[in-house]
């Protein structure tokens, strides 16, 4: 069947001649050929011109007075010479050059074919192009082996960041070409030159494509050493004055330069001691110099001097925040466990003293029996009342360690139980109901109030994880921006507003049981 129609176009082409001289308009044969004046000069380059010429560029011999883009340099021409990418069965090992090289000679050769369906004028031999059908299958057949061979090649990032924009631009003329097979078998000459018109088009899109810088390239900046020393000079100027006013202001304000470092020395001292307290070792130097250390060396390496001012400014608060901030946590939580097991303890201390056990060894019941942290405190408890100190001074002591305002319930009772008296049994049994019923409450408003406590941590970390992964993918745009003043600003206004988000969304959620 195709065989038959095939034919048939053959017998139509060779029978009406004129309908090939007709077929392109002088406007299409100049866009394609080009245009010359009467001195065979050219006045207008065409899209045959502009393929051999990209030919030209990656040719070893290039002829001198073919212009070509300064990119196209004899540095780069050398690389792709000596970078062998493709094993062909019949023309052997290609280099990248020959390999580029390649779809420019198949649409040069495409043209020509083209050519000879123009009159004699312009070159041609006034052939149909239905008795080309076979040259034309040829042709595409070339050309999408040279298309194929680029992308199974690998070759998107060659040609200085050039190499996508002409891969797809080939793309598009090897569907241009299936339209020009299309349009002869079907004997469909509109169609036909149409795709040729088109092909034309692309080509010339191509040959602009290697003139142009790629999005996003940055052209080499002229030698400006001298400028640069000046601008180093000047910077290092500023860096001395900046350290001289600093000096100054230093000792002016000596006096309360020390002040406050030897309150913040005697506050340091606090910390310890009320870690020691919570059972946690730990040395606050470390707490307060592993930031500023990291805040340090995250801010060298951005090699920037507001990124460091940034990086090192938030580690020298973190620094200093961060053993005050980890031990409000640390308290919180232990009252939290110690608020789990308080039930427990008070049903086995009561259960004690309804069998006759005194406080003391209803005390001692808890340190054996409870598990940490609970039976440490009860623990702490008992050793400082066998060392003299009074019970209820012992129990106070649980008070002000642990951050649990049922435990402090729990030791109120004891203690007015002790100096004004009363059923310690009774006052246990109501306590640890009460205990019972607000924890079924807590538990309630909890579940009721998760979508909020979620929202408020998604409306505080999710804009710096964003942060994070737009400095991963673009560093250089969000250092550009971010280590800036105006980014500097940018940032402290946002953490401030992020952090008011937080507390209302959070504020929603709490409610007071």
């Amino acid at each position: 069947m195709r065989r038959a129609a095939l034919f048939s176009v053959l017998l139509a082409a060779f029978a009406a001649p004129a309908a090939a001289q007709q077929l392109f308009s002088r406007a299409d044969i100049e866009f394609i050929l080009g245009k010359r004046d009467a001195n065979n000069a050219v006045v207008k380059e065409g899209a045959e011109s502009r393929v051999q010429m990209v030919y030209h560029y990656f040719k070893r011999d290039r002829d001198p007075n073919i212009p070509a883009p300064g990119w196209i340099n004899a540095k780069l021409l050398g690389a792709m010479f000596s970078h062998p990418v493709w094993q062909d069965p019949d023309d052997g090992l290609l280099n990248e050059a020959q390999l580029w090289q390649s779809p420019d000679s198949v649409l040069y050769e495409f043209f020509e074919l083209v050519r000879r369906s123009f009159p004699p004028a312009d070159g041609g031999k006034l052939e149909s192009p239905g008795a080309l059908v076979r040259e034309y299958e040829d042709n595409r057949v070339k050309f999408n082996m040279a298309y194929d061979r680029l992308l199974r090649a690998h070759m998107r990032n060659s040609l200085n960041g050039r190499a996508r924009a002409e891969i797809a631009t080939y793309g598009l003329i090897n569907n241009q070409l299936d339209g020009v097979m299309d349009g002869l078998i079907n004997g469909n000459t509109q169609r036909y030159k149409a795709a040729v018109i088109g092909i034309a088009a692309l080509c010339n899109s191509s040959y602009e494509i290697l003139q142009v810088n790629p999005r996003g390239y940055v052209q080499a900046a002229k030698d400006q050493s001298g400028l640069n020393n000046v601008a180093l000079f000047f910077a290092m100027i500023g860096v001395l004055v900046a350290g001289l006013l600093g000096l100054s202001i230093g000792v002016e304000n000596d006096e309360k330069i020390v002040g406050l470092a030897e309150r913040y020395k005697t506050k340091a001292k606090e910390w310890a001691h009320e870690y020691e307290r919570q059972f946690v070792v730990i040395k606050v130097h470390y707490l307060v110099g592993a930031p500023m250390a990291a805040g340090l060396l995250i801010g060298l390496l951005t090699f920037d001097p507001y990124g460091f001012l940034i990086f090192f400014g938030m580690g020298v608060y973190a620094g200093l925040i961060l053993p005050g901030w980890l031990l409000g946590i640390i308290r919180q939580r232990r009252g939290a466990r110690c608020e789990a097991q308080l039930m427990d303890t008070m049903v086995l201390m009561s259960n004690g003293l309804k069998s006759g056990i005194d406080l003391i060894g209803c005390i001692g019941m808890a340190t054996k029996d409870m598990q940490p942290p609970i039976s440490e405190e009860f623990g702490l408890c008992l050793k400082n009342y066998h060392l003299g100190m009074s019970i209820d001074k012992a129990l106070e002591g649980i008070e002000e360690r642990v951050q649990s305002r049922l435990l402090s319930y729990m030791i109120k009772a004891v203690v007015i139980q002790r100096s004004v008296g009363g059923n310690l049994t009774k006052i246990f049994d109501r306590i640890v109901e009460n205990i019972r019923e607000e924890s079924k409450l807590v538990e309630k408003t909890a579940a009721m109030t998760a979508q909020q406590r979620i929202q408020a941590i998604v409306v505080g970390v999710m804009p710096w994880i964003m942060l994070l992964i737009m400095f991963a993918f673009q560093p250089k745009p969000m250092a550009a921006f971010y280590f800036t003043p105006l980014g500097f600003v940018t940032l402290l206004f946002c953490t401030i507003w992020i952090a008011i988000g937080m507390k209302v969304v959070n504020k929603l959620g709490d409610i007071s049981v």
